[in-house]
């Protein structure tokens, strides 16, 4: 009898299934994220307007992320970490992704650096290099509005170790105060561009720039087309209602209507690249 080297074990096969078991039970791995910044009511022109182009036609400045300030206080105890969060606490509003129901916005306790204590029994751990690079361990609690009635109810500890526990948890109803809808500053706001034709026959090209703290940022999809085809002519650009009420062919100048402007929102801010 000759032994049948190309089928694996069926030991080695339950073992398999069983890792991929607990793969696909594992807790997500939240990790915390910038907040999204609020689109605030635009400075946009009303009405009619001459296009010339390169002109802004639309332009909304941005808010700063909202802040929570605790009205009750709060006392949280999971996988040992114990926090008390008395009444005047401010949490940073942040995003973090996966968390069931998607609230748009969670609120996060300021991150702590590691104590001595702590660095130390991680530089003990991982020896020399540990010494050169001390382990950080932090956890931080995030907690969340689920039904929009201004009191926080359910929260989440992210960065623990282990596998149980990381999924959020309802909390007793805590009451807070939103401080939102001051502006971002620097000359941050979201342009919308009249561009012309863009090289095209029978559209015209809006752009749609991010302009942050005076840097510009890279939106996905930031150019949108009106088709002039057939004149008036409208089109809805970051929720704004664009009407092309004429257009000069051989100027390229157009004359729109507003009639709509940005729409307030949230916005996520691209990452910066190198």
């Amino acid at each position: 009898m000759t032994a049948d080297y190309h089928r694996p074990p069926r030991l080695f096969l339950a073992a398999f299934v069983a890792v991929l078991a607990l793969t696909a039970a594992k807790s997500p791995d939240y990790k915390i994220q910038p907040a999204s910044v609020p689109l605030l009511p635009g400075r946009t022109l009303k009405g009619e307007q001459i296009a010339v182009p390169g002109a802004v036609v639309a332009e909304s400045p941005l808010g700063r992320p909202e802040t929570a300030l605790l009205v009750d206080p709060i006392t949280l105890d999971r996988l040992g970490q114990k926090r008390i969060f008395t009444r005047e606490t401010v949490f940073e509003s942040a995003r973090v992704a996966g968390i069931p129901g998607d609230p748009p916005v969670v609120f996060c306790e300021t991150e702590q650096e590691p104590s001595l204590a702590k660095a130390m029994v991680g530089s003990m751990a991982f020896g020399l290099v540990g010494m050169l690079r001390p382990t950080k361990l932090v956890t931080r609690y995030c907690l969340y509005d689920s039904d929009n009635d201004e009191k926080l109810d359910h929260a989440i500890l992210i960065g623990a170790k282990g596998e149980s526990g990381h999924e959020p948890f309802a909390i007793p109803p805590a009451r807070y105060g939103l401080i939102s809808g001051m502006m971002l500053g620097g000359g941050s706001e979201l342009r919308l561009r009249y561009a012309g034709t863009a090289g095209e026959k029978d559209s015209l090209s809006f752009d749609a720039e991010l302009v942050v703290f005076g840097l510009n940022r890279a939106l996905p999809g930031a150019r949108h087309q009106i088709s002039i085809a057939h004149l008036p002519a409208y089109g809805i650009i970051e929720g704004a209602v664009v009407t092309v009420l004429e257009f000069d062919a051989k100027t390229k100048i157009a004359r729109i209507r507003i009639d709509r402007d940005l729409a307030p929102g949230r916005l996520v801010v691209p990452e910066q690249k190198p």
